[in-house]
């Protein structure tokens, strides 16, 4: 192939693919055409339906190759190789249509557009020009540049003298500046850009330049000055947020409120929240915090502490003093704009930086930082602590005071205006309700839980729960008002100390952070791990507590004199009998002076000085007067620092007994503190370790003694076992007083229990000692209850109990008592009744034999009774009581130690965390937790008390029993039932049986549940029965008047049965009455009878008889005499007739 093809070839080529990017653009082209649309929907006469007829009847014009003179020979030849001109002609109207259509719609922006590409051309006219013009510019230049001049050396020589010139004149310039700027800093408290601002100062004009200037020597040395006075402003502000001074403080420590069970934790505010996350600040790593710790603001910034990084806020090594002045926002800050929260700045908004407090303690402690002054800064604080401590607690002192004395005028306002009104006197006090209301139970001594009976209203209307009783000589061992002051120092105290030691922890890990820097240098040379020995700092706030804790609880008339009181006392020279005073005792101090009149007096003086303090020096003005009414306190208890005595005035007597009132709040405190310090356990341990001793060599004597007594007094008492009306508040029955009170005792005892988290074992043995000898005393009363005494001299009478008492003692009747009295707790049946009192009437015959029973066998009296089935009722009660306060293995109150061998008891080396008191809801059951040996105990103490309480019980029902064959025997033995007419009356004796069966009806109705009352009259109609019948043969003679005297007997203790006893069957005694109508019929007869059907015994038909045929008893023992010849022949058949009856019955 020649050249010339080939460059033909690629002509070709070259034009083949110009003509596909020209399709592929004109394609393109159409695609983006506005207004175009190739759905295949266009309608008729729109362009678009125009191009769509076009593209299909004439694609061949769309064709870029389109050759119009090809179209026009095909639309010239009419043959049917051509074209249809007719078409193409309609197709070119509508097209020209479609188009003019087109135009008139957008003819407006047709016309806007000519002028838009007039001025684009313009433009593009313009930038030619200015591009022309620069590449001139820049020509020109480059020459210029090129070529060399000797004078431009000179001009930058003077350059450089001028600017250095101007930078000092600025330098001084500002430096005149920074005394205003510096003293609106301190008074917006910007203390660490005030710091920042003085420290640059001082650098900048103590170099080699500025020392050449003598004009500046003056402000030199103000700013040294100012140094110091920084400092000291910067420590007073520390003791201000530390010791709670600032008014900022208060929502650190809370108040005590009424029934406070924890120290309250100070969660984050909204407004510290959004401090940590708008303000970032770099502080130090903060020690490990527990998993399990509280979530408090403490524990909250220390974790928010660790996570920044630990750079310092301002590099002071900057003398950019245009930044410094100016620099408000981050820029001066140096390298670090996380500390913005440190410095507030004017850019944001206006907030008080003493807001946070533990970020204002922490801007403080940079800002002694950037002084060089923190370590120096830091022993100040150290030095001033127990000073500061002293001051805290005697305002809080003074605070609680003025409390409790508002809340005493209080009441007696209210009660004025009660009296005078005739209402309820106002609680006007600040101060706790008290927890028990004496008057809601109206049982002496005893008292019911205010917070759990409610109204007094509503305690009277139902039965009250046990657990809600309290011993009021118990619990009011304290007064109630003194609790209340302790109870509100106490808590408010320790939430002082809490918000006191949180401080003290931010100032230990933000100085430990700042000492961890490398470049950290401090003019006091410490070393950086031992910049706050937080530990040695806890010593002060740990030896105030323990002397707190002492001064309330150890009364020095009850024990040996304690150092509490320096000065000596008249009782000490007179107990000692001497004259001589301890020199070591002062005979006054200034602290004990009226703070209000030498307040009043330095009053003029203290306006004086803080009036100068004002002018001289700017930075004191806001804290000057704190600073002086503290430099004035410190005046009156200098003698403290000499040792002399660190005590303060007390807010109520001293007592013992105080303890149980301050276990839960130190408790509480004590493991607040184990979670703030880093070794808080162990200092927490040895703070309580105080009370640990103080419970185990003094209160807990003291409270055995106490119990003793008030046992002692309560069982002792003339009316200790006498029903109380008042108990029906508790039971449905009357309670004697004395089961009621030490119920209310061991009660007390429990609720002291909860509360007290040392030797709580000796508490579960002084409970028990209690429930051990008020078992004895109920025996006690028992036995002199169914004691008989003799009129006779014999001493061996003296001791002779009640027959009932010692039958129920018998093991033959227990059985059957026990099922009786179970069958009546339940659904009985007449049957299962009827057959245990037939039981127990044979056992009880088989007992008596053939003696009778007198009436020196029976219980003394009805009253006697009486006292009995209330003693029962108490005694069961108080079983119940304490079958309920028994705490299960699975109960939560019970012993968490291993195995539950051992309650929770003292500290000791190996145990691991503190004692805790257990907080409980008003309303939850007391619970006794015991040890496995005290527990088996108690189980034997209960079992006592319930055998003691059927003993009693049975005791009961055999004595009404025992009345009834008493009565019965008389009317049987000494009855006359041979008489001239028919008797008006029942027998004397049943007469007697009737009155004495009613009055222990009544008694018992009154003093015994339903079912024991039943239980005491079950069966008593088949003993009347089997006794009348039995007895027959006890009746001298009788006759047919005799005979209906014997039924209306029985009809007169039928009818006294039936309103006694709810048993009806046991009251017809059909039976007696069939026997006695034997009688009436005449031997023969009745022997006939005893051929057909015998009923009864030999024994008792023998007496029917003898008294059928006239057989007197002989009283010497002779032989009987009969009025019937025939006695000996009815006699020998009835023997006979009974020796049958044995023979068919084998």
């Amino acid at each position: 192939m020649s050249n010339d093809d080939m460059m033909d070839a690629e002509y070709e080529e070259q034009k083949r693919r110009e003509m596909e990017v020209q399709k592929a653009r004109q394609k393109k082209i159409k695609e983006k055409v506005p207004g175009r649309r190739i759905t295949g929907k266009a309608r008729a006469g729109d362009i678009d339906a125009v191009l769509d007829e076009i593209r299909d009847e004439w694609a061949v014009v769309t064709d870029p190759d389109f050759n119009p003179v090809d179209l026009a020979l095909q639309l010239l030849d009419g043959s049917s190789l051509g074209k249809d001109m007719d078409s193409f002609r309609r197709t070119k109207e509508m097209l020209s249509r479609a188009m003019k259509g087109s135009v008139d719609k957008h003819y407006q922006a047709f016309n806007a557009a000519l002028p838009h590409h007039a001025s684009l051309l313009n433009h593009l006219d313009a930038t030619q020009i200015q591009i022309k013009e620069a590449r001139n510019a820049l020509h020109e230049a480059k020459e210029s540049l090129g070529s060399k001049r000797a004078d431009l050396v000179q001009l930058w020589t003077r350059n450089q003298t001028v600017e250095e010139m101007m930078r000092i004149l600025d330098q001084i310039e500002h430096l005149k500046s920074v005394p205003d700027a510096l003293e609106s800093l301190i008074l917006e408290k910007r203390l660490l850009q005030a710091a920042a601002l003085l420290i640059r100062s001082l650098k900048l004009i103590n170099k080699s330049d500025m020392l050449e200037i003598g004009a500046v020597a003056d402000l030199r040395s103000y700013l040294v000055g100012q140094e110091t006075t920084l400092r000291e402003i910067l420590v007073d502000e520390l003791h201000s947020h530390l010791y709670l001074k600032s008014f900022w403080c208060e929502s650190r420590w809370t108040v005590y409120t009424p029934n406070q069970q924890a120290c309250e934790s100070i969660s984050s505010t909204d407004d510290f929240e959004h401090s940590i996350s708008t303000e970032q600040r770099p502080l130090s790593v903060s020690s490990p915090i527990s998993p399990t710790a509280r979530s408090t603001r403490l524990t909250k910034y220390l974790d928010d502490l660790a996570v920044r990084p630990n750079d310092p806020p301002f590099d002071v090594n900057d003398t950019g003093f245009r930044k410094s002045l100016s620099g408000t926002g981050s820029t001066g800050y140096g390298s670090l704009g996380a500390l913005s929260s440190l410095a507030s700045t004017s850019n944001n908004q206006p907030r008080n930086p003493e807001a946070d407090s533990f970020a204002y303690i922490e801007t403080l402690l940079e800002s002694l930082a950037v002084l060089g002054k923190l370590g120096t800064g830091l022993d100040i604080v150290a030095q001033k602590l127990p000073g500061e401590i002293y001051s805290l607690v005697e305002a809080t002192v003074e605070e609680v005071s003025e409390r409790a004395e508002y809340g005493r005028r209080s009441s007696v306002i209210g009660m004025d205006t009660a009296s005078a009104t005739g209402g309820r006197p106002a609680d006007l006090s600040l101060l706790a309700t008290p927890a028990i209301t004496s008057n809601a139970l109206g049982i002496a001594g005893v008292a019911v839980a205010a917070a759990l009976h409610g109204s007094t209203t509503g305690a009277r209307r139902a039965i009250l729960d046990a657990i809600n009783l309290r011993l009021t000589a118990l619990e009011a061992s304290t007064k109630v008002l003194d609790q209340d002051i302790l109870r509100d120092f106490f808590w408010t105290l320790y939430s002082k100390f809490i918000a006191v030691s949180e401080g003290l922890r931010v100032v230990y890990e933000v100085a430990n952070r700042i000492g961890s820097r490398r470049d950290y240098k401090d003019s006091s040379g410490t070393k950086p791990g031992a910049l706050f020995p937080l530990e040695e700092v806890w010593v002060p706030i740990q030896a105030e507590v323990r002397t707190l804790l002492s001064d309330y609880i150890t009364d020095e008339e009850q024990g040996a004199v304690s150092g509490r009181n320096p000065i000596s006392s008249i009782s000490e020279i007179l107990r000692e009998g001497r004259f001589n005073r301890d020199k070591g005792k002062p005979i006054f101090r200034f602290a004990d002076t009226d703070t209000k009149i030498a307040t009043k007096t330095l009053r003029q003086h203290e306006e004086e000085l803080t009036r100068v303090l004002k002018d001289t020096v700017p930075g004191l003005v806001q804290g000057s007067e704190n600073a002086v009414q503290a430099t004035l306190a410190a005046v009156g208890t200098d003698d403290r620092l000499m040792g002399t005595g660190q005590h303060h005035r007390l807010l109520v007597h001293p007592n013992a007994f105080h303890v149980s009132v301050l276990f839960q709040p130190t408790l509480a405190f004590l493991d607040r503190i184990s979670d703030i310090l880093p070794s808080g356990l162990e200092a927490a341990r040895a703070s309580s370790a105080v009370l640990d001793e103080f419970v185990l060599k003094v209160y807990l004597p003291q409270l055995e003694d106490k119990v003793s007594t008030l046992f002692h007094q309560t069982v002792t008492s003339p009316d200790a076992f006498e029903p109380d009306p008042a108990s029906l508040a508790l039971s449905s029955k009357p309670l004697v007083k004395a089961a009621v009170q030490l119920m209310a005792l061991i009660n007390s005892l429990c609720a002291m229990l909860r509360t007290t988290p040392f030797h709580r074992e000796n508490y579960s043995r002084l409970i028990l000692t209690v429930i051990g000898k008020f078992y004895q005393r109920c025996s006690d009363r028992f036995s002199h209850l169914v004691a008989v005494h003799s009129d006779t001299p014999s001493t061996e009478e003296d001791g002779h109990i009640a027959l009932a008492a010692q039958w129920a003692q018998k093991p033959e009747l227990g059985p059957c008592l026990t099922e009786l009295l179970k069958l009546l707790t339940g659904d009985p049946t007449t049957a299962a009744k009827a057959q245990l009192c037939r039981q127990e009437t044979h056992l009880e015959n088989s007992l008596l034999g053939e003696g009778a029973v007198s009436k020196g066998d029976l219980v003394v009296s009805i009253r006697n009774v009486s006292a009995l089935a209330s003693l029962y009722h108490s005694v069961k009660w108080f079983a119940t009581q304490l079958n309920a306060l028994k705490a299960s293995p699975d109960d939560p109150q019970a012993p968490a130690t291993p195995h539950h061998l051992e309650p929770a008891s003292a500290l000791s080396p190996s145990t691991p965390y503190l004692p805790t008191t257990i907080l409980f809801n008003a309303d939850e059951q007391l619970k006794l937790p015991l040890s496995t040996a005290m527990a088996m105990r108690f189980q034997a103490l209960h079992m006592t008390y319930v055998q003691l309480a059927e003993l009693i019980i049975y005791t009961i029902r055999i004595d009404v029993r025992c009345r009834v064959i008493h009565h019965l025997d008389l009317a049987l033995r000494h009855g006359v039932y041979r008489i001239e007419r028919e008797a008006g009356e029942p027998d004397p004796h049943i007469i007697d049986l009737n009155n004495e069966l009613g009055n222990s009806d009544a008694c018992l109705t009154s003093t015994l549940p339903d079912v024991e009352r039943s239980f005491a009259f079950e069966g008593i109609g088949h003993l009347m029965q089997h006794l009348l019948i039995s007895n027959a043969r006890f009746i001298q003679t009788a006759n047919t008047f005799g005979i209906k005297k014997m039924m209306r007997n029985m009809l007169a203790l039928q009818q006294n049965i039936k309103t006694i006893s709810d048993d009806s069957t046991s009251a017809q005694f059909d039976r007696a009455k069939r026997y006695y109508s034997l009688f009436l019929l005449k031997p023969p007869e009745m022997l006939d009878m005893v051929r057909n059907k015998q009923e009864f015994t030999f024994d008792e038909y023998k007496a029917i008889l003898d008294l059928q045929c006239g057989v007197e008893l002989s009283r010497t023992g002779g032989v009987a005499q009969a009025a019937d010849r025939n006695y000996n022949m009815y006699l020998i058949e009835l023997h006979g007739l009974e020796l049958e009856n044995s023979a068919d019955g084998s």
